[in-house]
């Protein structure tokens, strides 16, 4: 039974992508998206290296 969450969860994601592609792309294309996305993108590499050292 627990084997179908992940089938449903995957077809779910699918539905999602296919039918609004368009405004995920308009949400990603934002500046604010972008800003946040450096953001995380900083914090994670920091955290590697602080991991390494």
């Amino acid at each position: 039974m627990f084997k179908i969450f992940p089938l449903i969860f995957i077809c779910f994601g699918i539905y999602i992508g296919i039918n609004y592609s368009d405004e995920v792309e308009a949400i990603i294309e934002t500046d604010t998206f972008k800003s946040i996305q450096e953001k995380v993108e900083t914090l994670f590499l920091d955290k590697i290296e602080e991991i390494k050292g």
